[in-house]
């Protein structure tokens, strides 16, 4: 009966395992396969319920990109409850990840995730020609951010959110809330120590020229030269998002050591990063006369791997006190019974898994320009898509999502 308990409880945990490797397996397809075949295979997986928020997340991202909008919207409001539900995380669950593996604690979301699903769920609005309703997630993103704010920390601060609440606000001709957006957008950039789009700049030049002509307007023209003053004009003014690439996995850095005395093995297992090594492409759009190429407004793999940092700490700490914890368990099991005490040591060795659970099929990067034109017709050229054309009608307001991926230009016109 020991025996058997031994070989139900790996093959339990292994099970576990088999499951992220599977989801990490198809992040890593969307490189080579459209969004919808991966959604498709991703749909016929069927997660444990502590990974829900994780695999919702990942469906919802995908149905924006296969252009089911309304599913989007259905299936990352449901992430968005579940990861507001799991925060405060169950006393049964901790118990179960402080004594077997992190694995066993339900996915709720790290600090990026808990601010992108909101950007995602706007975009999802936008293109279903809910307009307020984007409106609606880019507030509850400013009060997720506010939430999340440490001076210490840029943890869960996204300048993509601010730049897409300010494009927003701006649609909605609520300019002086654009401009306060395009502000934090910047200031957050300028943390980070990250380049100032060229559309940014822009942007603040022609909501402070809006809004504060002679004040605010005239320190912006200083800092930001050689621009033309921003003046009302019939010409189609289009903001355009790329999303580049597909995030890093996480991967699993694990040790085997005896013990002091040399009775049992210990296993300690650790998430970590890759290097970051990938290479940045963007996407270009021209009219008849001009060209402009996206340019950086949020690194991701940065993001990522500073939730993982911040929460480091925690996870080692854990971690130490798991392996205590079981060497005392195989201790004990040994003295009643050097089989099951051999058996014990095996099981709480195979079982020391680290979570490798993320939201791993966003964007490596996201990325923004913005132009204006009085041509009604785009060209897009982005890296792994033929060149797609998009029409503009004469005096518009327009947003593009565009993606590396293979997905058509996703167009939100007023």
């Amino acid at each position: 009966m020991k025996k058997i308990i031994t070989v139900f409880l790996i093959v339990l945990l292994s099970a576990c395992a088999g499951q992220q490797r599977e989801t990490n397996k198809l992040a890593n397809q969307l490189q080579l396969q459209n969004p919808l075949h991966v959604l498709e295979q991703l749909q016929l997986t069927e997660p444990p319920e502590r990974d829900y928020a994780q695999f919702h997340l990942n469906v919802g991202l995908l149905q924006l990109l296969s252009g089911d909008f309304p599913g989007s919207i259905e299936t990352l409001t449901q992430a968005k409850k579940e990861m507001a539900v799991l925060t405060a995380t169950s006393i049964s669950e901790n118990a179960a990840a402080g004594t077997v593996n992190e694995t066993l604690r339900s996915y709720s979301g790290y600090p990026t995730d808990r601010v992108m699903v909101h950007n995602i769920l706007a975009l999802s609005y936008l293109f279903n020609d809910d307009i307020d309703g984007a409106r609606v997630e880019m507030l509850q993103a400013d009060i997720s951010m506010r939430k999340l704010a440490s001076k210490k920390s840029l943890e869960g601060q996204l300048a993509s959110s601010h730049l897409l609440a300010g494009i927003i606000y701006e649609l909605l001709d609520e300019q002086s809330n654009a401009l306060i957006s395009y502000k934090h957008a910047e200031e957050l950039l300028t943390q980070r120590k990250l380049a100032i789009p060229k559309s940014l700049k822009k942007s603040l030049l022609r909501m402070s020229y809006a809004v504060d002509k002679n004040g605010q307007y005239s320190r912006y023209k200083k800092r930001y030269s050689g621009f033309p003053t921003p003046i009302k004009n019939n010409n189609n003014q289009v903001f355009s998002l790329y999303f580049d690439g597909v995030v890093s996995n996480k991967k699993q850095n694990s040790i085997m050591v005896p013990s002091g005395n040399g009775e049992q093995l210990i296993r300690i297992a650790m998430p970590a990063y890759p290097n970051m090594n990938y290479r940045i492409t963007h996407a270009k759009l021209s009219d008849a006369t001009q060209q402009f190429k996206t340019e950086l407004i949020e690194n991701v793999e940065v993001l990522v791997r500073e939730d993982l940092s911040a929460e480091y700490p925690s996870i080692l700490l854990l971690t130490t006190a798991r392996a205590i914890a079981k060497y005392e368990l195989v201790a004990q099991a040994d003295k009643k019974d050097s089989l099951f005490g051999t058996l014990a040591n095996l099981v709480t060795a195979l079982t020391e898994i680290a979570d490798l659970r993320s939201w791993n099929m966003l964007p490596s990067n996201i990325q923004v320009s913005y132009l204006e034109t009085k041509d009604t017709e785009l060209k897009i050229d982005s890296i792994n898509a033929v060149q797609q054309k998009v029409a503009l009608k004469v005096g518009s307001k327009n947003l593009l999502l565009i993606s590396s991926l293979d997905t058509p230009v996703f167009h939100y016109a007023q």
